[in-house]
């Protein structure tokens, strides 16, 4: 029950840079960890909540980055459509939405437990190649949308590329503007200048895998754009009067208190024995 050529298997990388292409496209959500990839003109970190979708036939490198899991899903010619496949060539990295990230994690605590079954493995791959062409559908129909707005294109900018160093004259570029026209224009539509909106989108994202995930804090503030785990914490200090490991450390409590709740409630419906 499963379709020609389709496999899914969870993986972990060493440090050692490979590179190779096949003749399948190939669907990789990290779990746990980081790696770097290299897909065509594009380098980025993996985590956890964003993905990379690559072409077949297209040249990656990949090399592992201290522990790392991923989902890997290989994928026949046939099973996306050719939209979704060029919006890839294009612009091979996306963000995982919870759904999705749901479902990685959900075939990786399966997997843990001993094999994929192939029904099992049929099931979450047609599942997986749905909710990529419902994202890459929707990020097409996002792009076509502001195609017209300068502004809006350089901010989909820092949301693809916020882990890259971006300088003004890009973001500038992208909105088809001159530096003081385009500074003026951003900050008439979004109250904060292109640095600050970065630097916010930066902070965010960050503040995910502070929660989300059990990332060491200098591999979050690289995956994030940060030089160094102490540049990530003086931002996070001067910009939201708090510290990445506070953060993490309150998300914890949080989490600890809700299950204690969850518990005394759970004690407290049951009947009493006498």
């Amino acid at each position: 029950m499963r379709a020609p050529g389709m496999a899914l298997s969870i993986r972990s990388y060493g440090g050692d840079e490979r590179v190779h292409a096949h003749e399948f496209h190939q669907i990789v959500l990290p779990v746990a960890g980081r790696m770097e990839m290299r897909v065509g003109g594009w380098v980025r970190s993996l985590v956890r909540r964003v993905g990379v979708l690559v072409v077949g036939g297209t040249a990656h490198g990949f090399r592992g980055c201290g522990e790392n899991r991923v989902v890997v899903l290989d994928v026949p010619a046939a099973i996306l459509p050719d939209g979704i496949l060029a919006r890839a060539a294009a612009a091979p990295f996306f963000a995982v939405d919870a759904p999705l990230d749901h479902l990685a994690c959900y075939l990786d605590g399966t997997a843990s437990l001993g094999a994929l079954d192939a029904t099992v493995v049929y099931h979450a791959a047609s599942l997986l190649s749905r909710a990529i062409g419902r994202g890459a559908i929707a990020r097409q129909a996002t792009a076509s949308s502001c195609r017209g707005d300068g502004i809006a294109q350089a901010r989909a900018l820092i949301e693809a590329r916020y882990g890259e160093a971006l300088s003004a004259a890009e973001l500038a570029g992208a909105a088809r503007m001159g530096l003081s026209r385009f500074y003026e224009r951003f900050r008439n539509a979004t109250g904060e200048t292109p640095a600050e909106y970065l630097a916010r989108t930066r902070l965010d994202r960050a503040g995910e895998l502070l929660r989300e995930t059990a990332m060491p804090l200098a591999e979050i503030a690289l995956a994030v754009g940060f030089s160094d785990q102490s540049a990530l914490t003086r931002s996070f200090r001067r910009r939201r009067g708090t510290t990445p490991a506070a953060v993490r450390r309150a998300s914890r409590q949080s989490a600890n208190g809700e299950f204690e709740d969850r518990i005394r409630i759970e004690s407290a419906a049951r009947p009493t024995m006498l």
